[in-house]
C-alpha cells in the first residue's frame, strides 16, 4: 500500500510546481535568488478522482501546502506537504531544490496512527522532468522503510511539450501548456510505470494532471482553489 501510494504521488508531488531538472540528490543547498514564487503557508486544493483497473471511479480532495525550507539528510530543501481524503491522517512530503524550476530530491510518506511508519524515496542522478522542458533522463533512487535501507530502484523519465490548450477546472478556465511525460521505476523496492499529461499555467502552476499507473488504473487532479502564477 505504501509503495503504491508514494509512486502515485510522485506524479502529484509537483502538481503546483514548475518542472524538475537535472541535478544530483546530494547537490548544493537551495539558492536564495531567485525566490520561490509563493510564500510559505500557501495552500492549493485539488479535486482528486481515481479509477482502479476494473473498478468504479471515486472522487475526493487533495490539499498541498508549501512549507518553505527545511534541512533533510544534511541539505536544506524546499518542501511541499500533501494530504488527501483517500488516506486520512497520512502525509506525503516532497523535498525539492528551486532555481526557476523545481528539482525533486526526495519523497517521504508518513502513515496515519492506524498504519504508522515512513517510506522514503531519495533520488539520485538527474532530476525527473514532467513539464517545462523536454528531457530524457534516468538515475537510481534509494529506498528507506522506517529509516532502514531497503534497496535501490532504477528510474527513467521523459517529457515533451504538446501545445497550448484552453482548459476548464473547478478553479476556472485557463490557457495552459500541455506537457506529456512518462516515468518508470524498477528495482528492489518497487516496479511501476506512470504516464501522464500536466497542464501548466504561467511559470509555476499546474491546474490539471491526467495520468495512468501500470496495472493500477487512472487518476486526475483538478485545481479547486489556490493561487495561479501569471
Amino acid at each position: 500500500m505504501r509503495v503504491v501510494r508514494i509512486l502515485t504521488l510522485v506524479v502529484l508531488a509537483f502538481v503546483v510546481l514548475t518542472p524538475w531538472v537535472v541535478g544530483s540528490s546530494r547537490g548544493a543547498q537551495v539558492n536564495t535568488p531567485p525566490a520561490f514564487p509563493f510564500p510559505a503557508g500557501t495552500i492549493w486544493t485539488y479535486r482528486y478522482t481515481r479509477t482502479p483497473t476494473g473498478g468504479p471511479s471515486s472522487t475526493g480532495a487533495a490539499t498541498q501546502t508549501y512549507g518553505g525550507t527545511t534541512p533533510y539528510r544534511g541539505v536544506t530543501y524546499h518542501f511541499l506537504d500533501e494530504t488527501d481524503t483517500f488516506a486520512p491522517g497520512a502525509t506525503e512530503r516532497t523535498y525539492f531544490t528551486w532555481n526557476q524550476v523545481a528539482t525533486q530530491r526526495a519523497d517521504v510518506w508518513t502513515g496515519p496512527s492506524s498504519d504508522p511508519g515512513t517510506y522514503e524515496l531519495v533520488f539520485g542522478g538527474d532530476g525527473i522532468v514532467n513539464f517545462g522542458r523536454a528531457q530524457a533522463t534516468s538515475g537510481v533512487a534509494q529506498c528507506f522503510f522506517d529509516g532502514q535501507d531497503s534497496g535501490t530502484v532504477a528510474w527513467s523519465a521523459s517529457s515533451n511539450k504538446a501545445g497550448t490548450v484552453t482548459i476548464t477546472v473547478p478553479a476556472g478556465t485557463f490557457t495552459a501548456i500541455r506537457w506529456n511525460w512518462q516515468v518508470t521505476f524498477s528495482g528492489d523496492c518497487l516496479t511501476l510505470a506512470i504516464t501522464a499529461s500536466s497542464y501548466v499555467v504561467g511559470g509555476a502552476s499546474v491546474i490539471r494532471v491526467d495520468g495512468a499507473t501500470s496495472g493500477r488504473g487512472t487518476y486526475s487532479y483538478e485545481l479547486q482553489s489556490g493561487p495561479v502564477s501569471p
